[in-house]
């Protein structure tokens, strides 16, 4: 019986450390300085931390959903095509580029973004995590 106990405790571990591994990734995520968010391949936020949260002035029950076509001034005529032909072509990181986000209050802010395509394991996109810099004036 004690050998099963510790049979079945080692075979428990990896996933423990798994848990634990997706709980310090997820703190670290929120608690980031730089506004960070994961997008959906369709252009839906699954994920904002705090910062960008803050920058925008949402809470998090109000931003996750939220297409980014709400918060993103794109300087395209069509931009769920553009969004749409830049995650399929998954190119991988985005060179660093000058955009303006919509906050809560309509205003406006400039920031310096950059994203990249997170595949799975067929090369579809998965999701991209995007970054954005505050521009200081």
């Amino acid at each position: 019986m004690v050998e099963d106990a510790r049979h079945h405790g080692d075979a428990s571990r990896p996933d423990e450390e798994t848990i634990s591994d997706t709980a310090e990734s997820l703190l670290t995520f929120e608690n980031a300085a730089i506004p960070l968010a994961v997008i959906c391949p369709v252009g839906r936020i699954v994920m904002a931390n705090r910062a960008l949260r803050a920058v925008l002035g949402y809470e998090f029950e109000e931003i996750v959903g939220m297409s980014i076509f709400e918060l993103v001034v794109l300087p395209v005529d069509d931009p769920h095509r553009a969004w749409q032909e830049w995650v399929s072509a998954n190119d991988g990181v985005t060179p660093e580029r000058r955009v303006r986000l919509v906050r809560k209050d309509r205003s406006h802010i400039a920031v310096r973004a950059s994203s990249v395509v997170v595949a799975d394991d067929q090369g579809a996109a998965r999701y991209v995590v995007t970054r954005a810099a505050l521009e200081i004036s």
